[in-house]
């Protein structure tokens, strides 16, 4: 029984011998950033700025691989069922981490439960458009408009679920008024409409419309953020034009399946706050308008349960459900 007890012993320090080996010996190949949106978008982009960098430290490939659907939710519970070995890391936002959580009855995962949150990477605000020929020229008489009787306020977002819709139903409750709210299947298709004029008005991630905006093709109205964007200096927030204290952003971050070894998430997290750094990437982010995120593993959980909160009371207020 002696001899059982102590071979049965000397297993168990193997076992974990050698899963403190695998978990140092990371990466030993490719590892996959899952982004949960098509190529093209603000999760993609900054998802392959992260791989190029990450590739070119740890000397091993980084793949991108694109899964939308559900917004976002199949790519995040494909991640949340991977292998916790960091091979299988998701790059999503607050969509993904945050708002879904109240606007499905019934998720396949559970943010707070099914990842190791790794880090913040990145923050961007909405901005409002319209076209450039459209009579509106500030968010001040977009709302007055939509206040008069009869006011009919049509307003378009990249899709039922967006950080654009959030926002959207988040500026409906600070300004009492109701809008007409049209989901796009994504920002492109949204621009192209405010372009040719069959969107009265819009609300996409602020890089998106950016040529258009520089060209005098679209207006921008106010960005959603607590400060003004860099993009558009010279364009007021929506807090700056009449509503104080209002924020809404969207951002995007690393998530690995729970139970990943705090060895891999630390260096995952390191590499992240050290890229964030970089001259290269702060001009990117500047050329894009995001703002730099970074913080511990433990920043990113928090700050992903403040938003959780923050979000529920806006579906639960406006009483918004996707099926």
């Amino acid at each position: 029984m002696l001899m059982r007890r102590r071979t049965f012993m000397l297993s168990l320090v193997a076992v974990a011998a050698t899963g403190g080996a695998n978990a140092a010996e990371w990466p030993e190949r490719a590892s996959t950033f899952v982004v949960p949106f098509p190529a093209g978008g603000s999760t993609d982009v900054v998802a392959r700025l992260f791989a190029e960098r990450f590739a070119e430290r740890l000397r091993q490939g980084f793949v991108v691989e694109n899964r939308p659907g559900a917004n976002g939710n199949i790519a995040a519970a494909a991640v949340a069922k991977a292998e916790p070995d960091g091979y299988t890391i998701l790059v999503s936002g607050n969509g993904q981490n945050a708002m879904n959580h109240s606007l499905y009855a019934r998720m396949p995962y559970d943010s707070t439960k099914d990842f190791e949150h790794i880090c913040l990477l990145a923050l961007t605000p909405n901005v409002i458009i319209v076209p450039a020929n459209s009579p509106i020229r500030t968010l001040e008489e977009l709302i007055a408009g939509a206040r008069r009787p009869g006011g009919d306020l049509a307003f378009a977002s990249p899709g039922a679920g967006s950080s654009g819709h959030l926002s959207l139903a988040m500026l409906e409750g600070a300004a009492k008024i109701k809008a007409r709210h049209v989901p796009y299947r994504g920002a492109a298709p949204l621009v192209t409409d405010v372009l040719g004029g069959h969107v009265s008005v819009g609300i996409v991630n602020a890089d998106i419309p950016l040529p258009h905006i520089q060209g005098g093709k679209i207006r921008a109205l106010a960005v959603t953020s607590s400060s003004r964007s860099p993009l558009y200096p010279d364009v007021p927030t929506v807090a700056e034009s009449g509503f104080p204290g209002f924020e809404a952003q969207g951002w995007f971050g690393l998530s690995a399946p729970a139970r990943t070894p705090r060895s891999i998430v630390d260096t995952l997290n390191r590499l992240a706050n050290e890229v964030l750094k970089e001259d290269k990437i702060k001009q990117r982010f500047a050329a894009g308008g995001y703002v730099a995120g970074g913080g511990s593993p433990e920043d990113y959980a928090q700050f992903i349960g403040r938003e959780i909160t923050k979000w529920a009371a806006v579906v639960k207020e406006n009483g918004i459900s996707i099926e």
